[in-house]
């Protein structure tokens, strides 16, 4: 996927809004420009080999070309065309520069970054509900796109990417007091835009779906393609990661308990959707609401549902469980031993030398040609030994150093490897819940206690069984 941000077509969006906010003075072209080190030097703890060492330059050096190829024109145009793929390409790539900054210590990594999102942050512009947003096209599929060429809209995903990395700059900024003294301008900017616009306008506009004793979930993905009144049901596993991922980060760089318990209620969401059965957790992609049925007929208005069929969503869907198992929340030892069942005896055939991975339900891409990917959840691998062997010591490796040279497979497409191996890793080694004391700082409020315990439950067989037609759903 060789230079895939320099492939996506154009249009033209409006001038920016960001006046109001103040960051009109804090575009990456009056911004003094950083001078990437000439060597990189890691953190010593990291004890790094020659190939793991080959394999995190080239990463920290992707992650930096990108960065200085950006131009304010194109991307401009980019948002445009699908401002979703910014999500998948250019939030992705930039998320990078933090991890090359966790690794290194050199709070250039973290300037790069802040000019860089400089210049999306230029693109933001007032809705027609006067909440700031990226808008463009919906990418091509979605409904009504083809019908209404000429509507405009604001995607959900990308929002939530775009959270979870401007709070994971603020909560790295603030590890070196001098650091965030000379930013504290740029870490209040950042919170107020997330905290004002980027988070609030999805409850504004009807997008939370509170299910109550389940849990909750966000429903559908474009704002205003969708129809207000009814944005859609609860969205996919996979996609719901995303938001439980930002939720944390920016429940950790503000300490708002709001954040966490709706981190919490999607988690319990995902939680009521899992089948248990012979001691392992099965879940289908997607599992449809009562806002799903289509208008008077017993039918989904969605027709697929099936296990995850891409190993990127398995891992997602597991990533929800797994983060907040870390702060002990929703999700406990039990739910661990049963998610390392899935991934041990369903998700992999045991082999080490020639792995082949498989869905939740066992079945592989030469049982089916839509099974593709890698079924393996890298932080599910570091609570098990056998895992973490296959994970970070295993056949994987070599394709790692094989790749790296890759502009993709290189930066994006190994990035959650390098968080697993380098960063999460390391915190784990003073226990295997490293956000424990967050959790139990948020149970100790008598408030957010009562609002989890009434949510709290524990899968017991046969667990959730998938309505395939309305009718068949529990009422």
């Amino acid at each position: 996927m060789t230079n895939t941000w320099k492939s996506l077509s154009v249009g033209i969006l409006g001038l920016s809004s960001l006046a109001m906010l103040g960051f009109a003075a804090e575009t990456a072209t009056n911004m003094p420009p950083v001078t990437p080190a000439a060597v990189i030097q890691f953190l010593p703890s990291l004890k790094l080999s020659p190939d793991e060492r080959t394999v995190l330059e080239r990463y920290i050096g992707h992650a930096t070309a990108f960065a200085v190829g950006l131009k304010s024109e194109k991307l401009r145009k980019r948002c445009a065309d699908a401002p979703e793929m910014f999500a998948w390409i250019d939030f992705s790539s930039l998320s990078c520069l933090l991890d090359a900054y966790e690794l290194t210590g050199d709070t250039r990594h973290l300037d790069t970054f802040r000019n860089s999102m400089s210049l999306y942050l230029e693109l933001l512009t007032p809705g027609d509900d006067g909440f700031l947003g990226w808008w463009g096209k919906p990418i091509e599929g979605h409904p009504g796109a083809k019908e209404h060429p000429e509507v405009r809209v604001d995607e959900l995903q990308m929002n939530f990417s775009a959270i979870a990395i401007l709070s994971r700059w603020v909560e790295l900024a603030r590890r070196q007091p001098d650091y965030a003294k000379a930013n504290t301008a740029v870490i209040d900017r950042y919170l107020t835009l997330i905290e004002d616009q980027l988070y609030p306008k999805w409850d504004k506009r009807g997008f939370f779906l509170d299910l109550g004793a389940e849990g909750g979930s966000y429903g559908g993905l474009d704002y205003p393609l969708n129809n207000k009144d009814n944005p859609g049901g609860p969205l996919s596993h996979e996609k719901s990661s995303i938001m439980v991922d930002a939720l944390l980060k920016l429940h950790r760089v503000t300490g708002k308990a709001v954040y966490l318990r709706r981190a919490v209620q999607l988690g319990t969401r995902f939680k009521h959707c899992l089948s248990l059965k012979d001691g392992h957790y099965e879940w289908m992609s997607w599992a449809p609401g009562a806002c799903d049925a289509k208008p008077g007929e017993d039918a989904w208005r969605i027709g697929w549902i099936a296990p995850d069929p891409k190993g990127g969503w398995y891992e997602a869907a597991v990533s929800i469980a797994m983060n907040l198992y870390q702060y002990g929340l929703v999700f406990d030892d039990t739910d661990l031993a049963r998610f390392l069942v899935t991934q041990k005896t369903r998700c992999w055939n045991g082999d080490m030398n020639a792995p082949i991975y498989r869905t939740v339900a066992g079945v592989s891409h030469a049982d089916s040609k839509w099974v593709e990917g890698r079924f393996l959840s890298l932080t599910l691998a570091l609570y098990d030994p056998e895992l973490s062997k296959l994970a970070f010591a295993g056949p994987h490796e070599a394709e790692h150093l094989a790749q790296s040279t890759n502009d993709w497979h290189g930066l994006v497409g190994v990035s959650g490897y390098v968080r697993a191996k380098y960063l999460l890793r390391p915190l784990m080694a003073a226990g295997p819940r490293p956000f424990a004391r967050l959790g139990e700082s948020f149970l100790a409020d008598p408030e957010n206690r009562a609002f989890c315990e009434k949510l709290r439950f524990s899968v017991i067989a046969p667990g959730h069984i998938t309505p395939l037609k309305p009718s068949e759903m529990v009422r």
